[in-house]
């Protein structure tokens, strides 16, 4: 097939879902032509990384500032922030002027950031939605749980404007793919008549490979985009409410925060004794290998948590909240231990720390189970029925 991949950002390692779908749909025979907004030219390097795997790559750059006014412009039209902020004219000429000249089975646009790029009215192409999850229902969460009363307003502004505006985009692709049952369900509530089709996240199981070594005992790392909320809320939790508990029994307990564009609070996390924040690494695996536990204390979220599923990749012993694995068929005490009071969860975290043979254990069974649920090449085999249920869909229009 001839595929047109509209993406609100350029696919990377961080931006791991649609990478590793441009690469497992390039190395099943199909072409790629990629359309994308790029930041900055930062992101080049990540372009380079995606040229192996696409016929074309055409990023359209624009900054950070330009979508703030965005967002401005459009605070009190019926357009969600999220989209608002990724206007593009550049962008959305691109895309009507590539598919008035080039032929494509089926175009593929990731995320409700991208979603209005697709042409309005007749279209030669059929088109799928990666919804990724229900961004409604992420943000109606945001509003009842951000610290800040400006916080929670501005979150639910956004649900109420998404909930209207998220099934109206969605209505307009031949089918939808989402990321769980849980996030499909929701999408459902807001729109019954949409075709939506469950593709999860995979794990590149060579990339993160299976580690052979504990890691050092007493260290706990937590990983994720420090400047997203949820991973924000999910830092300030452990280190107020979990890790006193902890230290009280090991003293030389000692958690690394990793990930990029650390929110001031994450920031501030990084003075509390035994807490270190890196920011941006260009590589979280070696983080996550030093580990005796990775955790996911995640209070408020949607759709598959990857830092779980990356560090189970690994073999390494995962401690989660239930909110951390709602998406996930892992069984707690077999693959991975789940708790979601902050007593309960220092325990866990104890207990992994203090027993070698449960975090052997633990991690071997974490990555059999990513071996068998959360494999690249089958979630491509689905998205690719996926494609070939819209084309059927348009030919038999």
């Amino acid at each position: 097939m001839r595929i047109l991949f509209i993406a609100p950002y350029v696919p990377s390692l961080m931006r791991f879902r649609s990478y590793n779908l441009i690469k497992a749909l390039a190395r099943r025979g199909h072409e790629i032509w990629l359309l994308c907004l790029a930041e900055d030219k930062n992101n080049d390097r990540e372009v380079e990384h995606l040229r192996p795997y696409c016929k074309k790559i055409e990023p359209v750059y624009f900054s950070p500032a330009g979508g703030l006014l965005n967002c401005l412009m459009h605070a009190l039209s019926p357009v969600a922030l999220q989209s608002a902020y990724c206007f593009s004219r550049t962008l959305k000429t691109k895309v009507s002027d590539t598919l008035s000249v080039e032929h494509f089975d089926v175009a593929h646009v990731e995320h409700i950031r991208a979603a209005h790029f697709l042409p309005e009215g007749q279209r030669s192409v059929p088109a799928v939605f990666d919804s990724v999850d229900c961004i409604t229902s992420l943000y109606r969460e945001f509003s009842l749980d951000k610290p800040s009363l400006l916080g929670r307003l501005i979150a639910r502004i956004e649900s109420r404007k998404l909930a209207r505006y998220e099934p109206m985009q969605a209505s307009r692709f031949e089918r939808v793919i989402i990321t769980s049952d849980r996030e499909k369900g929701e999408l459902k509530k807001l729109a019954p008549h949409l075709n939506i089709d469950v593709v999860s996240c995979g794990v590149d199981l060579e990339y993160f490979e299976k580690g052979d070594r504990l890691g050092e005992r007493g260290k706990i790392v937590l990983s994720g985009k420090m400047s997203y909320y949820a991973n924000e809320a999910a830092a300030r939790f452990f280190c107020t409410d979990i890790l006193p508990l902890i230290k009280r029994s090991e003293p030389n307990a000692a958690l690394t925060i990793v990930g990029s564009s650390p929110s001031r609070q994450v920031q501030r996390c990084g003075s509390i004794p035994g807490v270190t924040v890196t920011g941006y690494v260009p590589d979280i695996r070696p983080y996550v290998r030093e580990a005796r536990v990775a955790v996911c204390p995640i209070t408020v979220g949607a759709g598959i948590q990857t830092k779980v599923i990356e560090a189970m990749a690994m073999a390494k012993p995962v401690v989660a909240t239930s909110k951390a694995c709602q998406a996930l068929s892992a069984r707690n005490g077999e693959h991975l231990l789940i708790a979601d009071e902050p007593k309960a969860f220092a325990d866990a975290v104890i207990k992994i720390l203090r027993d070698d043979k449960l975090a052997r254990t633990l991690g071997q069974s974490a990555r059999r189970y990513v071996e068998k649920n959360h494999n690249w090449d089958e979630e491509t085999s689905q998205l690719e029925k996926t494609y070939y249920k819209a084309i059927n869909s348009t030919s038999a229009g």
